[in-house]
């Protein structure tokens, strides 16, 4: 059924925008590594990753995609977060003579099978089993055909992927752990950045006693008023789709028998 709600396609992503950083590439990726949650050694070239940027008390500042592209890097963010995500990083830029430059070019969304990841030119920054999800920032034709999906549809694919699309509402709310983020942009190996300690306090010595899970709930259904949703309710084909914290004991109670929750691989 889950697979039937995420439409394959191409979509102009008019929240987002770019921002390219100039200055020695050396510099910049000692910039990026010691302020971003993700590994910036492991950006290769014509790659992408998922990534954020976190305050002291490891609370989300922004969430963004960093792209390297001829040994360049790019942040695609949504554009609502760019102001904060500047100011953030411009108490820290002088001192590494890096600059932050806002491009005047397209984002490009795309949801695709994971059969042709090896025929897409775009930067892939979501692997799943079946569905990848991936950007374009070249504003070049490639000349394929590629169908067109609606924001609902990529808003639903990313909800079903398990991937929360971040806005500037949820800036100091939430902490990595607390949106699988962790699981997902953070780095536990590559060393000190801004709101590590606290992160790796929460990952290595925390109880999570609850889940951060996707909820498909049957049109007819009401939402349990317990239930506490995260981000937008999603109306699609007759379904409702939500993200929330359930307790780990709570999957098998009766009540949630009506409710399909996706969750981590690792988290079943």
């Amino acid at each position: 059924m889950l697979k039937n709600l995420i439409k394959t396609g191409s979509i102009d992503l008019d929240t987002y925008e770019v921002l390219k950083l100039n200055g020695d590439i050396d510099k910049v990726e000692a910039l990026l590594q010691g302020q971003v949650t993700s590994d910036i050694s492991e950006l290769a070239n014509n790659n992408a990753q998922m990534s954020c940027l976190l305050d002291h008390k490891g609370f989300i500042q922004a969430d963004f995609i960093l792209a390297r592209l001829n040994n360049e890097i790019f942040i695609v963010v949504e554009k609502s977060l760019t102001g904060n995500l500047k100011d953030q990083l411009s108490q820290f830029t002088k001192f590494y003579k890096v600059e932050v430059e806002l491009l005047d070019v397209k984002v490009k969304g795309l949801v695709l099978s994971s059969n042709e990841i090896n025929n897409t030119e775009s930067f892939v920054y979501f692997k799943g089993d079946e569905y990848i999800l991936s950007i374009d920032i070249s504003n070049l034709e490639n000349g394929k055909k590629e169908s067109k999906i609606d924001l609902l549809e990529w808003k639903v694919a990313n909800k079903i992927l398990l991937n929360y699309l971040f806005v500037e509402s949820d800036i100091d709310k939430y902490r990595p752990n607390e949106l699988n983020y962790d699981k997902s942009r953070v780095s536990f190996s590559k060393g000190c950045f801004r709101g590590q300690e606290v992160v790796a306090r929460v990952h290595y010595l925390g109880v999570n006693r609850r889940e951060f899970v996707t909820a498909v709930v049957p049109g007819r259904v009401a939402i349990d008023t317990k239930l506490k949703i995260h981000g937008e309710t999603l109306k699609f084909l007759d379904h409702k789709i939500f993200t929330t914290h359930i307790k780990r004991d709570d999957f098998q109670n009766d009540i949630y028998k009506s409710i399909e929750f996706i969750r981590y691989p690792d988290s079943s």
